[in-house]
């Protein structure tokens, strides 16, 4: 087996890794590798998959949590000794969608949501799926986000928790600007056959994806949909997805 780790760079990370690469009996390959250790938290996660975006199909993630438990870091430190050996039997994966985008000349993946806003003033912007217009947008952005992504930024926006297990792409506002002449209906949840279109007014906008910041200059449409490509993580059985939810959003017993 192959393997890389990406880690945090905080002391119980960074002890981590060397504890793991003390255990493990495989060859460290960065380049190559057929199992990437993501031990940090969330965000370590978003750069592990963003890093091997272009094997992605190949390569299962294992997230430890250097912390409290995360959404896509399944595992704890204490879980060590346990992931090596479950490694080696017929283990079982979460297989998770990622977004696509295309922006004029940019295109590319998100694991958790693509953000639109504008730059220095109110985005304006017609909203489309598929060719059908929707409504027209008055506000601070626009997010588009995964089953996975729907408890990061889109929560916070009141948009709503989607099963992970399920293919869809969810588009919530932010801070709306709701007159009469602009009316919005959200959030706006679609299914894998379908895509958003955003035809931004602004001639500067910015668009977000995960860690990735770009500014946007006389773009005229951004096109956002679940991608083909998947991410797969090692699964933890005992880690139920409504305990997560209820740990995280309402509190533990």
């Amino acid at each position: 087996m192959r393997y890389a780790v990406l880690n945090k760079k905080n002391k119980e990370s960074i002890s981590l890794r060397e504890t793991l690469m003390g255990k493990i009996d495989a060859t460290y390959d960065e380049i190559d590798p057929e199992v990437v250790f993501s031990i940090g938290g969330d965000g370590t996660v978003l750069n592990a998959v963003s890093k091997y975006a272009h094997i992605l199909d190949r390569i299962l993630i294992v997230a430890i949590h250097t912390g409290n438990l995360g959404f896509y870091t399944e595992f704890l430190p204490k879980d060590l000794d346990d992931i090596l050996a479950l490694l080696k039997t017929d283990y079982q994966i979460n297989e998770f969608s990622l977004l696509s985008y295309k922006a004029g000349t940019y295109e590319g993946l998100a694991m958790n949501e693509v953000f639109v806003s504008g730059k220095f003033k109110m985005l304006e912007a017609d909203v489309y799926i598929d060719q059908t217009l929707v409504m027209n947008t008055r506000g601070n952005g626009i997010c588009i986000s995964t089953p996975t992504g729907s408890t990061a930024y889109n929560y916070a926006l009141g948009g709503a928790i989607i099963d992970h297990d399920i293919k869809a792409v969810q588009l919530t506002l932010a801070a709306p600007f709701d007159t009469i002449k602009h009316r919005m209906a959200y959030p706006i949840v679609l299914s894998e056959k379908h895509e958003f279109i955003i035809k931004p007014k602004n001639y500067d906008c910015e668009l977000s994806a995960d860690r990735l910041h770009i500014n946007l200059h006389n773009v005229r449409e951004i096109r956002v949909k679940i991608s083909t490509k998947t991410a797969r993580f090692l699964k933890n059985e005992h880690n139920v997805f409504a305990k997560r939810i209820k740990d995280t959003f309402i509190g533990r017993d």
